[in-house]
Parts: structure tokens; C-alpha cells; sequence
């Protein structure tokens, strides 16, 4: 019996540093904040046997521009660092410095894909999303009033979540992510998934992950606009009023670049 229980808290030490490695979004620390920060704890010496604290590092204060924050919260037992990684701003691409981000792809419940490339011809809003940060929460409200406008402009919205797609660790502090906690925030949310019909997605991997957009996103929400040629156009990371429709706007305005004239023969 003793020797079952050490398994199960091994194999949860195991599932949690994974989780802790990859990162969990935090909350934002006000209501006027318009990020939640990426939070990892790079840890060492597990002691499998000990009990295991809540995984969230707590912000101890409001750093910006790409600062983070230390803490010794975490693992009880353990050698453990949170770092709090924030990022916020607006990043415009001008034309012929953009680069092709087409393989990114979204999935649906039914796991069918709608890649950027399936989509050339149409700016594409990419808004990345979860369900434990009240700023992407508002902006899935901005989303969700564009959307039924997109056939008439020539625009798409791909409403993807960003949790990790990770089963609940019950008493343990475990984070629960993916399509399971997807649901369960769809329901609480009924009125407004009903009324707003805006489908909602995960991401895909690897070469169709939003590594295409940027490195590691250490705050959500994040916003990627996507131009008709399926090149990234620009990149908006926290809430702000408006700030959905303004980044459309302004690739929709683009005026369609000139196809390139064709090779001479030799």
C-alpha cells in the first residue's frame, strides 16, 4: 500500500514538472490590467515524497516590458524558482519584412484543422485565449461582435485556447486544460457561445503552432493579424478597448499587393 501511494505521488511529480516547465497563465493581478503573465518554476532535487503547494507563483509586484519576477513559491520540498513573464505592446510589420505564417492551424473540437493557407485571400485574426485570464475573457467579447461581419469585409477570426491541454490533479493542484476545461467554460459562458455562434479552437503543434507567430507567448491575451497573403501583418499582446477592431482595420485598409510579374523565358 505504501509502495502505491509513493508511485502515485512520483507519477503526479512527474506530470507537474512538466506542466511547471512548459508554463501556466496567472490571472491579472487588477481589473485594469491587460495581461496575464506566463508563469514558470524551473525546480531541482524533487522530493517525490513531500506534499505539493499550489503550482501559481504570486505576483509580488507589477513589473512591465518583459520583466520578470522571482519567488520561492511552488513545490514544498523542493528547490523551486517562479518566474513571472510579462509581455505587452503593439508590433506592426511593414510590407516586404513579413514573414509567412500560413502553416499555423487551428483545430475544433472534431479535430479538423483550418490552416492560415486555407484562408489566403481573407485577413485572419489569430486571438490567442484562456479560460483563466478575465483580459482574453474581454477580448472573446470584441471577437465574438466582429465576427458575423467577417463574410461581408473578408476577414476570419480563429478564437484559439492557449491552456495546457492537461487533466485536472484534483486535490493536488493539478491545472486542467484542453478541450475538458474548454467545455466546462463554455457552459458557465452558455448565452454568450449561443448568441455569439464564434466557434472556439485549440492550437495545433509543432510546425503548426503558434510558434509561427512568435517564440514563446509569456502573456495572454495576444492578438496575431494576418494579412491576404498569410504573412504576419502584426501582433498585439494585452487587452485594450477596441483594440481587435483597430488591428482589423488596419490590415483590411492594406491595398492588395501587385502580383509579381512572370519570369522571363530563357
Amino acid at each position: 500500500m505504501e509502495r502505491r501511494m509513493l508511485s502515485r505521488s512520483a507519477l503526479f511529480a512527474a506530470a507537474c514538472v512538466a506542466a511547471c516547465a512548459q508554463g501556466v497563465y496567472k490571472n491579472a493581478n487588477s481589473p485594469k490590467d491587460g495581461v496575464c503573465p506566463l508563469v514558470q518554476a524551473d525546480k531541482s532535487d524533487l522530493n517525490f515524497g513531500t506534499a505539493f503547494a499550489h503550482p501559481f507563483v504570486e505576483r509580488s509586484d507589477n513589473p512591465s516590458n518583459g520583466t520578470s519576477v522571482d519567488s520561492t513559491a511552488g513545490l514544498k520540498g523542493a528547490d523551486s524558482v517562479g518566474k513571472a513573464y510579462y509581455q505587452q505592446g503593439d508590433y506592426n510589420f511593414p510590407l516586404g519584412q513579413r514573414r509567412d505564417v500560413s502553416p499555423f492551424t487551428a483545430y475544433d473540437a472534431k479535430a479538423l484543422g483550418t490552416s492560415v493557407a486555407s484562408l489566403k485571400g481573407k485577413v485572419v485574426l489569430v486571438g490567442l485565449w484562456s479560460t483563466r485570464c478575465d483580459p482574453s475573457a474581454r477580448m472573446l467579447l470584441e471577437m465574438a461582435q466582429l465576427y458575423p461581419k467577417g463574410p461581408q469585409y473578408g476577414f476570419q477570426i480563429l478564437a484559439v485556447n492557449f491552456d495546457l491541454n492537461q487533466q485536472d490533479g484534483g486535490d493536488e493542484g493539478g491545472i486542467e486544460g484542453g478541450w475538458r476545461a474548454i467545455n466546462k467554460f463554455m457552459i458557465k459562458n452558455r448565452s454568450f457561445f449561443e448568441a455569439s455562434h464564434m466557434p472556439v479552437y485549440t492550437p495545433g503543434l509543432g510546425k503548426e503552432g503558434a510558434s509561427n507567430f512568435m517564440p514563446t507567448v509569456q502573456s495572454l491575451p495576444a492578438l496575431f493579424v494576418i494579412d491576404r497573403q498569410g504573412h504576419l501583418a502584426s501582433i498585439h499582446i494585452g487587452y485594450k478597448d477596441g483594440f481587435v477592431g483597430e488591428a482589423l482595420k488596419h490590415t483590411l485598409l492594406e491595398k492588395a499587393q501587385p502580383a509579381a510579374p512572370p519570369a522571363p523565358v530563357k
